[in-house]
């Protein structure tokens, strides 16, 4: 494991791009360009959080959206029911407001499984992240790196810099 984490922390390194980069009068800008989603996704470990996130999509979110289905369905349901009894105006505005909420949540369920995917894999990936970050930020001070960005951050180089 520590042979593969070396490994991995070696092409981290390798994989820092530095430009020099001239002003007027100062000396030359170390400015680093570094992906730490790419190299948390390179780390063994990362298949088991994947694992883990399938298992709660699995596991969690498919219960879920079905008993919000079912409920959907009794208050649905209940609304047709208490609409062919003639019940009370309040009778039936509860009714529709109730059906109403459980056909929003199956309507934006794509939304509420992003948002809950995205937070279980924040849960599950944040130890990775803080071993990369511990890594990344040693090896920036061991090459005295003043300027580190990330690779979506760069919209321009001037063709005449090597990359």
């Amino acid at each position: 494991m520590k042979k593969v984490i070396f490994s991995l922390l070696t092409v981290m390194a390798a994989g820092f791009f530095t430009i020099n980069a001239q002003a007027q009068t100062t000396s030359a800008l170390k400015v680093g360009v570094f992906n730490p989603d790419a190299i948390v996704a390179r780390l063994p470990e990362y298949k088991d959080v994947q694992k883990k996130i399938e298992a709660f999509e699995k596991d969690s979110l498919g219960p879920r959206r079905d008993a919000i289905e079912y409920q959907y369905n009794r208050a649905d349901s209940s609304y047709k029911a208490d609409s062919a009894a003639k019940k009370s105006k309040q009778v039936l505005d509860y009714s529709n407001q109730q059906r109403q909420q459980y056909a929003y949540q199956l309507i934006n369920w794509s939304q509420i499984v992003q948002n809950a995917e995205r937070q279980k894999y924040a849960e599950l990936a944040n130890p990775l992240y803080e071993k990369v970050n511990k890594v990344f930020l040693e090896e920036v001070k061991a090459q005295k790196i003043p300027l580190v960005l990330k690779p979506d951050a760069i919209t321009y180089v001037d063709d005449k810099v090597i990359v």
